[in-house]
């Protein structure tokens, strides 16, 4: 206490030079010397310069008045706190803090209170305290005592420190925490009330930085939610994106985690009065007649869903349904109205071609409509910029496959083997491709023409060089292959009559990597033989036991719409996804679309969660399943690699079973063969 006593004398000293170098320029109230005052007196000139917001003689007087013996302990706290808001307006932090330590030193209760809370955090952060700061963060937010208005105060002021020095997410989450702590809904009321000013109050660079925390995960809720809802509303005048933000805005208003949404509500309806309500027109260029008729069907049941769902929460979604299979699709689709500026499909490429060909009706469709392809390849046109996928790519099957095996599994040798025709040497050298970046090593490439079958047995010999001989010396071990998984780019019927002859040549403990293919026939194969499959794996966008894909089985189960694949929740998505990219304005681009697609792509999907780049180019992080008997089940990599482990095991103890054998025999070992 000495110590502090000494400072807080020293500090009072330097504010009189201040002072005396300040009382030579124009002032409002003279100073007196605090020296030939009584302290009633000190007292009462302190609190007139206290009224009159003069901090520096504020600041000398109550500094002062610490040193008088005569001093009454009750007037204490008042002086203890004015000193402490005097110092840190004149930036004496050190001065404040002190005067805050000697106030909590008297009345350790003080630091329940908001206005200790408010000086103590202004200190340290004048100070740079920033470890004292986080740990006091973390002491509020455990302390029980701590009244809820002191930390809603904290909370606030937390927020604005973070935001201050660029730490946007941490901003939020500060005011997400305290939030989880409001003792009632009138208390979350009053904070999400304060929180809005202050988002008010901030400039649109400010929101604008705020924003970038916001994620398709925590958009619904505080204070996320208010956030991008501020977004929304300050780029409401630009009539080129109207559209878009009004369905966010309309979400956010509707759907919020809020303990009162009626001023966004009431904002959004302002706005709608001044700007009007978008029209949102959609098209889908599917096959609904011939051999794709079934896949289609299944597109629009989910869209038809999806839009049922957006009518009933307010949004009114247009929907035209082009037929690809009938004759004169392409001027059907060329002719629709200008407010259909989104079209999902087609499915089959040959169609669309037809949207870039010469001689199509539909040539000019890609320069006035934005179009998402349910395609995993856009063939010669630019991703982004020409069209848009609405689809998972080879290359998303390759690197969810080649993530497991380096990742997950630790394997990092490698191989593939291939069908000698189109899709096989194409997804054999997007493998090569992918591989390397991630980490994989290529130790093996075989092809095998794919409808001799007779042929498959000796290519697979090849891949796993058994040795020629190996016919005659059936007893003997085959030495393990320089590679721990093999990508196999064929169809699952093909599937089933390859992996055997891997067993044949005792390759039983080698990873077998699908493509997607394998995936959707597995969602309708039953009594499959497990046997050869446990160590299979393949990619796929549809699991029914995701969030996802059981909140569209609950739903389609409501409305009696049968069962949820994944051709159903592909276009119950991508309605979802359309709608919230809005009508695009004729003056459209590709660079507006993008810009788009980054706020529609923050929703829940059914099916596994689509992202797109900077450029529009959309991935698919997909799940990964393993044939069951009953189908597939989802791919657990611990259990995998225990499987794993147990099969080199088993071909280990054979080898050194065979070379025991021989030892007992009296035969050279195969190893020094």
């Amino acid at each position: 206490m000495k110590n502090s006593a000494y400072t807080v004398k020293t500090l009072a000293a330097l504010v009189l030079v201040g002072l005396l170098v300040w009382g030579c320029a124009p002032r409002t109230m003279p100073i007196k010397s605090a020296d030939l005052l009584s302290t009633p007196n000190l007292l009462v000139e302190a609190d007139a310069a206290w009224k009159a917001r003069h901090w520096e003689a504020a600041e000398l007087y109550y500094a002062a008045a610490l040193e008088r013996p005569d001093l009454v302990k009750s007037e204490l706290p008042t002086i203890y706190v004015r000193l402490a808001e005097a110092a840190s307006r004149n930036g004496h932090y050190h001065q404040a803090r002190i005067a805050l330590e000697q106030w909590a030193n008297l009345d350790t209760q003080a630091l329940e209170r908001a206005d200790w809370e408010r000086l103590y955090l202004d200190a340290m952060a004048g100070l740079g305290k920033t470890e004292r700061l986080d740990n006091h963060l973390k002491w509020v937010l455990d302390a029980a005592n701590v009244p809820w208005p002191t930390k809603l105060e904290v909370a606030l002021w937390y927020a604005g420190y973070y935001g201050g020095h660029e730490d946007y997410e941490r901003a939020l989450d500060v005011l997400d925490k305290f939030y989880a702590q409001a003792p009632d809904t009138p208390a979350k009321s009053l904070f999400e009330q304060e929180f809005r000013q202050q988002l008010t109050d901030m400039d649109d660079t400010d929101v604008g930085d705020l924003a970038k925390a916001v994620n398709p995960s925590n958009q619904w809720r505080f204070p996320y939610a208010l956030v991008a809802f501020e977004r929304g509303v300050r780029t409401a005048s630009d009539d080129t994106a109207w559209s878009a933000n009004w369905r966010t805005l309309r979400d956010l208003a509707s759907s919020g985690e809020l303990a009162d949404p009626v001023p966004l509500r009431d904002k959004l309806a302002e706005l709608e009065a001044r700007y009007g309500v978008p029209r949102i027109g959609l098209a889908l260029a599917l096959p609904v007649t011939g051999p794709y008729a079934k896949v289609g069907v299944k597109i629009l049941r989910g869209a038809g869903l999806a839009q049922w769902r957006l009518a009933q929460e307010g949004v009114d979604v247009e929907l035209a349904v082009i037929n690809t299979e009938a004759p004169g699709w392409e001027s059907r689709l060329a002719q629709l109205p200008s407010h259909f500026t989104v079209v999902g499909g087609p499915l089959r490429i040959n169609a669309f071609k037809r949207f870039y060909e010469a001689d199509s009706p539909a040539a000019g469709v890609l320069e006035k409509r934005a179009v998402f392809a349910f395609l995993s390849s856009l063939g010669d046109l630019t991703e982004g910029k020409d069209a848009w996928r609405f689809f998972s790519s080879r290359n998303d099957e390759v690197r969810s496959l080649v993530h497991l095996t380096v990742d997950k599994l630790g394997i990092t040798d490698l191989a593939v083997f291939y069908p000698e025709e189109k899709f096989g040497r194409s997804m054999a050298q997007t493998f090569y491709n992918e591989a390397a970046p991630l980490g994989g090593r290529i130790k093996g490439m075989q092809s095998y023409p794919p409808h001799e079958l007779k042929q498959w047995t000796r290519r697979v010999g090849k891949l796993l060089n058994v040795p020629s001989d190996f016919s005659n010396n059936k007893d003997v071990p085959l030495p393990m292959p320089d590679f721990g998984a093999v990508f196999i780019p064929d169809g699952w019927r093909q599937a089933q009559t390859l992996l055997p002859n891997f067993f044949f040549y005792e390759g039983d403990q080698l990873v077998f990597l699908g493509p997607g293919l394998w995936s959707r026939a597995l969602d309708d194969a039953k009594d499959v033989d497990e046997h050869y499959y446990r160590l299979a794996v393949c990619p796929g966008a549809w699991w029914d036991g995701s969030d996802g894909g059981r909140a569209l089985q609950a739903a389609l189960t409501e409305e009696g719409l049968g069962q949820a694949d994944f051709w159903v929740a592909l276009g119950y998505d991508f309605l979802r996804f359309a709608g919230k990219l809005g009508t695009l304005p004729a003056s459209w681009d590709s660079a507006m679309v993008n810009k788009r697609i980054h706020r529609a792509e923050r929703m829940d999907f059914s099916m596994a969660p689509m992202t797109w780049n900077e450029d529009g180019a959309a991935s698919q992080d997909l799940y990964l399943f393993t044939p069951a008997s009953n189908g597939k089940r989802i791919m657990d990599p611990e259990k995998f690699a225990e499987r794993i482990a147990r099969a080199k095991a088993r071909r280990e103890r054979r080898m050194e079973n065979y070379e025991k054998r021989l030892e007992e025999e009296g035969k050279p070992s195969a190893s020094g063969q």
